[in-house]
């Protein structure tokens, strides 16, 4: 005869009640408290496994108080929503009566509503063939038909009936005893979106209370051989659906912290993530492990994610070896999902670190964030060269980093800071506040080694040989590494005005095209010092690049050597800004958040690419 699954499996089963079909979506309030007693029950579970039976007793019969208290008066959807927590207690009962405890009478009985109509079954008795190895397929059998998944397969009516390592899941004219229903009701099974309908659910549970009878010949016929004419149910699968700006709850700002804090170190920065399920971006997110999507976007209630938040979704509630997100925090992601599970960020395939990175500096004050990129400058000092000290000096707009004397470095930050004043001054800017927030830093490297290592550790790339300097800018952080000029070789003055005009162009929004931003950077850097050796160096170049270009907005798409695109875009851009009015204009809608192209137009009435044509008639 089959075993049932021990006691002490019995005895966790305590903490998996049982979910109905739901009318609607419950209230925050009734979830919040159906949630605390599920927990108190979980506590009594954790001291019956201890032996401790009287106090797992004690918590039991308050947890049954309570439960009677808010059964009261409870509409239809409550009701629903109790049953779990109803499921257990009948549990608990069986269990603590076996070791002896009394407990007060389970009279509140909790009814199943289904909404609608009564659920159809089959006339007739049910098929195996016909009715159930079709449902099994269709909603099990990615799973645990084509593949064995949580050691459990249903390949053939001699496997399932085998059940799995804990036991076995269908008994024979019990079909409220068979595991098999058990986690169907739970809302465990199956998983990835797919649902069993009412109706499949009665169907499983006639054929099992009849006995489950297998109506064909082999007993190890593989069910897809039984029913050809059934498929499996494809996975839902989500599209990245971009913030209204309507939403109360931003994904950067509130969901991906949780993420990162809670989840990734299991889902996402292992080599294998647990469940396949990758939450280290939102992309990976979107399409899910083995389960498949943990999310219906609009629908908390029926999202994989809320359910193993809340511990309703089978299995172990996460995070694992965790204790619980507290209430608040799961009616946070709750409304997320409820307002379409939208993103709000700038790349679905950025690193959860990046994106809940990216939001908290965005959010940060000046000083705020000027303390954080500090922190970020010495990182990055000690990883490339970490047997090298590091001096620093700051001042309004920048933090100087370098190898250097504290003199030299206060004679370069002095002349740094007259370099914004004049930046300010191009772009119209008071000069008596910080050009970007959070500040500038400038890493100063005494020798060509030193600018490689860093490149080659912080950058993972090797710099180019006739490099002197570059600049990044990423939010989180904006910096630029200079190679201070030997003597006859350049000014160091327009490099750094070049990196800072860059850097500021660059964070007036989120998707500025490089070409521009490095283009204004040279174009300032030229009106620093148009004698400099570093500007000649492109004035004489630009002949030779333009006769090298198949079209006149090839360094727009891409399709010139970096140095000659920027070339290019360093005289193209000097076009542009001879029109100072149109230039204004076009800063002053990126400042307010317009899309690049869609300010461009509105500023000199084309595309880019359009006014790359008039630039090379007008500047051959």
């Amino acid at each position: 005869m089959p075993q049932r699954l021990t006691i002490t499996a019995l005895a966790l089963l305590i903490f998996a009640g049982t979910m109905s079909w739901l009318p609607a979506a419950p209230s925050r309030e009734e979830r919040a408290a159906e949630l605390k007693l599920r927990t108190m029950v979980k506590k009594a579970g954790n001291l019956y496994l201890q032996k401790q039976y009287e106090q797992s007793g004690q918590v039991i019969a308050d947890v049954q108080k309570q439960f009677e208290q808010l059964m009261k008066g409870a509409d239809e959807e409550l009701v629903a929503l109790l049953a779990g927590v109803y499921g257990s207690l009948k549990k608990a009962h069986a269990l603590l009566e076996l070791e002896g405890v009394e407990l007060p009478p389970l009279v509140a009985a909790v009814a199943k509503p289904v909404p609608g109509d009564k659920p159809t079954t089959p006339d007739g008795k049910v098929s195996f063939v016909k009715h159930v190895a079709p449902i099994l397929i269709s909603k099990c059998g990615r799973c645990h038909v084509r593949a064995v998944r949580g050691m459990f397969s249903m390949a053939t009516f001699d496997v399932l009936m085998k059940g799995t390592p804990a036991g076995t899941v269908i008994f024979p004219k019990d079909a409220s005893g068979s595991r098999l229903i058990e986690v169907i009701e739970e809302g465990d099974m199956p998983r990835g979106g797919l649902k069993i309908t009412p109706e499949e659910l009665a169907t499983l549970k006639k054929w099992i209370t009849e006995g489950a009878v297998y109506d064909a010949e082999d007993r190890l016929a593989n069910l897809i051989s039984l029913a050809p004419d059934a498929s499996v149910a494809e996975l839902p699968k989500l599209e990245v659906m971009e913030a209204t700006g309507e939403e109360t709850i931003s994904f950067a700002n509130d969901i991906a912290p949780l993420l990162v804090a809670s989840c990734v170190n299991c889902h996402g920065l292992g080599r294998r993530p647990s469940g396949r399920l990758d939450l280290n971006t939102f992309a990976g997110l979107l399409r899910g492990g083995e389960s498949g999507p943990p999310l219906v976007p609009g629908k908390p209630a029926d999202s994989l994610l809320i359910k193993k938040l809340m511990g309703t979704g089978g299995g172990q509630q996460m995070p694992a070896r965790a204790d619980p997100l507290p209430t608040d925090v799961i009616a946070k992601i709750e409304t997320w999902i409820e307002e379409g599970a939208r993103f709000d960020a700038p790349d679905a395939g950025q690193p959860m670190t990046e994106v809940a990175a990216l939001a908290r500096a965005q959010r940060a004050s000046h000083d705020e964030l000027s303390t954080e990129r500090q922190k970020l400058a010495t990182s990055n000092w000690q990883l490339g060269l970490p047997d090298v000290k590091m001096q620093t000096h700051q001042t309004r707009n920048f933090l100087l980093v370098g190898n250097y004397s504290e003199a030299r470095l206060q004679g370069i930050a002095t002349s740094a800071e007259q370099v914004a004043e004049q930046v300010a001054e191009v772009f119209k800017l008071p000069a008596e506040t910080a050009l970007i927030k959070g500040r500038v830093t400038l890493f100063l490297f005494d020798q060509r080694y030193d600018y490689s290592e860093f490149g080659k550790m912080v950058e993972k790339r090797d710099l180019p040989r006739g490099w002197r300097g570059h600049w990044r800018f990423s939010i989180i952080d904006a910096y630029g590494a200079v190679m201070p000029p030997r003597a006859d070789e350049y000014q160091l003055e327009p490099l750094i005005g070049q990196q800072l005009a860059s850097i500021y162009v660059a964070g007036l929004s989120g998707k500025i095209p490089d070409w521009f931003s490095e283009g204004v950077g040279r174009v300032v850097a030229a009106r620093i010092n148009p004698d400099d050796a570093r500007v000649k160096a492109w004035d004489s170049s630009v002949s030779a690049v333009k006769a090298s270009m198949t079209s006149s907005d090839d360094f727009i798409t891409g399709k010139l050597p970096p140095e000659d695109r920027f070339v290019a875009a360093y005289s193209f851009t000097k076009f542009l800004m001879a029109e100072s009015k149109r230039f204004q204009s076009l800063l002053g809608q990126l400042t307010q958040g317009v899309e690049f192209n869609d300010a461009f137009s509105a500023a000199f009435g084309g595309s880019p690419s359009q006014a790359a044509e008039l630039w090379a008639r007008k500047t051959r």
